[in-house]
């Protein structure tokens, strides 16, 4: 049987005028606009999630799909990037292209100056420049344009390459497992994606008593129909994520410390041998620590009362990493060799 052939008919879309365009451009940016402030929504109702439950904001931002590709465009701000960004715009200000200074070369003759500097700035402007850089990162915002049929594409060819992983996987290692992937929305043109081995697929049917397609079909019905919006974690924060916490806090703050006092390399905390690697040997102290005994780790600190007043003295920075004069290190050796005397 012999295939008919089919006259491809190229489509043209009509001419649009002046004032067409340009209402088009203001309807293209108000999604944009619109989208952008969804976004910041979210962000704000994650910070919120996290603070009402005691979830971490990095756990709570990974439930909400914050943290995907698409969204995190940006590496996260510090007060040191926007300020060295700031002073790099100054000194190229009014230059051509082609005489500007490079931002390595500029670090690398001012480093000093620029760490005084920004050691002297208080917490509000370092805010302040931090602030400056997400307005300058807003204005900068792509269009969002919608496309539902190319995503359904990329997602088929997504997971096309996902089952050929999978088996080989399986082939390789005798791993077993399945996964389920449904559409988020009404709207979505996507069909459910299951991937079942053989005894995963056995273990669905035997002990869950469910078809694996109908796991598929479940699982969507119950997400477009909005009932995982109710689904709202109460735990409360683990125990050893408020140590973790304390542990970042308390060496972000003595890598900081140690930037603004020209010290070359990585400053590690060590709890063991604090006085004699950390107080003695760069002359830092972890003054107002919040409870009885010496400074240790805060895992050995005590229950989960302990290690939350830790790390509230910590986040208010009543707690906090200073210099010591020569005097106060001197004390601190006579001190420490007395204790072990």
């Amino acid at each position: 049987m012999s295939r008919i052939p089919v006259v491809q008919v190229r489509r043209s879309c009509p001419k649009l005028s002046a004032e067409q365009k340009a209402a088009h451009r203001d309807q293209q940016e108000a999604l944009t606009t619109a989208i952008d402030n969804a976004k910041s929504a979210y962000i704000e109702e994650a910070v919120h999630i996290a603070e009402t439950h005691g979830r971490s904001l990095k756990w709570t931002r990974s439930q909400l799909f914050l943290k995907s590709r698409m969204l995190r465009q940006w590496r996260s701000i510090n007060s040191w990037n926007a300020f060295v960004r700031v002073k790099h715009m100054e000194a190229n200000k009014g230059c051509e292209k082609g005489d500007r200074i490079k931002l390595t070369k500029f670090i690398a003759e001012n480093r000093d100056e620029l760490v005084h500097e920004h050691s002297q700035l208080t917490p509000a402007e370092k805010q302040a420049l931090n602030r400056d850089v997400v307005e300058a990162r807003r204005r900068k915002s792509q269009a969002a344009r919608a496309n539902p049929k190319a995503t359904r594409h990329n997602m088929n060819a997504t997971f096309t390459s996902m089952d050929h992983e999978w088996m080989a996987l399986c082939a390789r290692t005798g791993a077993e497992g399945f996964y389920v992937a449904v559409c988020g929305s009404i709207k979505d043109l996507s069909e459910p994606k299951i991937f079942f081995t053989q005894k995963a697929e056995k273990f669905v049917q035997d002990v869950l008593k469910v078809e694996p397609r109908h796991l598929g079909l479940k699982l969507e019905s119950f997400i477009v129909s909005g009932l995982d919006e109710h689904a709202i974690a109460t735990c409360p924060r683990p125990l050893n994520k408020l140590v973790s916490d304390c542990r970042t806090l308390i060496q972000e703050e003595l890598e900081t410390i140690a930037l603004e006092n020209n010290i070359k390399g990585k400053v590690k905390m060590n709890y063991t041998n604090y006085e004699r690697n950390i107080v003695e040997h760069y002359g830092f102290a972890l003054v107002n620590w919040p409870l009885s005994g010496h400074i240790q780790n805060p895992s050995k600190v005590g229950r989960r009362a302990e290690v939350q007043r830790l790390l509230d003295a910590l986040k208010s920075q009543s707690c906090e990493w200073v210099k010591l004069t020569d005097e106060e290190r001197v004390a601190h050796m006579k001190d420490n060799q007395e204790r072990h005397a």
